[in-house]
């Protein structure tokens, strides 16, 4: 199995460098390339008025330091944007705004790139994002499309048929030993019949070598998230991962760098 250099792992962060900034916010995603990350990672869903936000929950509850509960689906941008999201985190974010997906895309820098976790899969939405996309200049190479929904991946293959898209396998899995006890061979069979290009899964223990070959060996990629610890790191990047997804990027850099020159 072809292993990946592991100093060179690609390195994306989770809703930006979420450890010390608000999550899914353009403060946040500029710490995360100040920090030598590699892609950022966010979450998008549609507004009231159909424009593409930048945040993960479907209400605004969790990010708000007040707890405004304002739905997001049923809300206009005008009024998304009036929140406060970032001094729930701390004083110095007071201020910071739910952004836009065109705001997102102007922030990142030259051969830098985005995951793009969708958190709707409506044609609508698709059609609109992928109109977005093709107004930026990040190319299809730096842009990965994620997504727990296997029915939107059609669609963005319709709308976005030069952007790689992955499917999710989050803390579900953890809870049922999905991976451990699916036949391998079967998983292989639903990655083909949705045709992702990959999978973007919780780093969870019972991801191995066998895992990862098989993967691997069909031509798919294989990301891990939830990567937080610098032996969850090791044991992926053994494994020959293709990207890690953490909340503290450079803390992570620097942990790879120092164990592997050792």
């Amino acid at each position: 199995m072809q292993i990946n250099s592991k100093l060179n792992t690609v390195i994306v962060a989770h809703r930006g460098a979420s450890y010390a900034a608000p999550e899914n916010t353009i403060q946040s995603f500029q710490l995360a390339f100040d920090e030598k990350a590699d892609f950022i990672e966010a979450d998008f869903r549609l507004t009231g008025d159909n424009e593409i936000v930048s945040i993960h929950d479907p209400d605004t509850k969790r990010v708000t330091k007040d707890k405004i509960k304002m739905k997001v689906r049923s809300s206009t941008l005008a009024e998304l944007k009036q929140l406060d999201v970032g001094s729930w985190k701390g004083n110095e974010f007071t201020g910071a705004s739910i952004p836009t997906l065109q705001e997102v895309l102007q922030i990142i820098p030259e051969g830098k790139g985005i995951y793009l976790e969708i958190k709707d899969y409506h044609e609508l939405f698709i059609k609109k994002l992928a109109g977005i996309l093709k107004q930026y200049p990040v190319p299809n190479d730096k842009t990965r499309i994620i997504t727990y929904n296997s029915k939107s991946i059609e669609l963005i293959r319709k709308y976005l048929p030069g952007i790689k898209v992955l499917k999710l396998y989050g803390c579900e899995i953890s809870k049922k030993n999905y991976f451990k006890f699916i036949s391998q061979g079967w998983l292989i069979h639903l990655l083909k019949k949705v045709k992702c290009d990959g999978i973007d899964a919780i780093a969870v223990p019972f991801i191995n070598e066998k895992l990862v070959k098989l993967i691997r060996d069909s031509n798919l990629d294989f990301c891990a998230f939830d990567v937080e610890n610098i032996e969850d790191a090791v044991k992926l990047l053994n494994l020959g991962v293709d990207s890690i997804t953490t909340n503290s990027p450079l803390k992570m850099r620097e942990e790879i760098a120092k164990y592997f020159n050792q």
